[in-house]
């Protein structure tokens, strides 16, 4: 868990610094590019004279130019997003699910762009470099940050399945029954002996555990009284020999 926070934010931390790099080279070549220029044409009524002529930046650099406003968005939103509603607490399923589709096609999509950028560029430039060094740098951070997204959407990927375990907001499992090893291991932890759940009954005391005053109760009681279970035959024989006792003394008491 701790990896895959230390690789995001590596990742998105270089994302940021390169994109914000990109965004100042590519605004500069388009600058560079565009504007009003002094040009020699023919003209048939004068020959050759200077025209001013209004040049404006190829699109291919006006998108670079927002592709990189885009990724300097998304990757602060990235960063913050996730920490902040951890920090907070307020990490849902529903959160869950919402951010982590979301970083999934964002990082999808932010790839394209970069990967479109690059290969315009190079498709006009027929595979080689430019004159320009300052072009040349926009391709190159333009392929270095097509790799990294690319790099992200297949981490978020393996997050959401359960593969990589986060407890960040947007990259923790989407399966069910899937949980952090660590909090697994928490919940099957055994609660203490002495928690006993109210309304059981208490365990039956085993004659070992009696006090010696019980003990001592018991053995001065009378012989004469026994105990028997109505049920046993031995039990009713007894009574009859108590009961028929009993009458004979009564009658020969009666004679004296």
């Amino acid at each position: 868990m701790l990896a895959l926070h230390i690789a995001l934010y590596v990742l998105l931390g270089t994302c940021l610094a390169f994109a914000i790099v990109e965004l100042g080279l590519s605004a500069y070549v388009a600058s560079i590019w565009s504007g009003d220029r002094e040009t020699y044409t023919w003209n048939p009524y004068e020959g050759y004279v200077y025209t001013t002529v209004h040049v404006s930046a190829p699109g291919i650099l006006i998108f670079i130019v927002f592709s990189a406003c885009w990724t300097i968005l998304v990757s602060a939103a990235a960063l913050v997003l996730p920490w902040f509603y951890t920090r907070k607490g307020a990490v849902t399923g529903k959160l869950n699910t919402i951010l982590g589709v979301s970083f999934i096609v964002v990082y999808f999509i932010t790839s394209v762009f970069w990967l479109a950028c690059f290969a315009d560029i190079e498709a006009q430039l027929g595979g080689g470099t430019s004159y320009s060094d300052y072009l040349n740098a926009v391709i190159a951070f333009a392929v270095l940050l097509w790799l990294i997204f690319l790099a992200l959407f297949i981490l978020a990927i393996l997050a959401v399945c359960g593969v990589l375990f986060s407890d960040w907001a947007g990259y923790q499992s989407m399966k069910k029954g899937v949980a952090d090893p660590e909090q697994a291991q928490t919940a099957t932890v055994a609660p203490p002996a002495h928690d006993v759940p109210t309304g059981t009954a208490p365990a039956p005391i085993a004659a070992s555990e009696l006090s010696s005053r019980d003990a001592e109760a018991l053995h001065d009681q009378p012989p004469t009284s026994q105990t028997y279970s109505p049920s046993s035959p031995s039990g009713l024989a007894s009574a009859e020999l108590s009961g028929d006792s009993a009458v004979y003394h009564d009658k020969h008491a009666g004679y004296s």
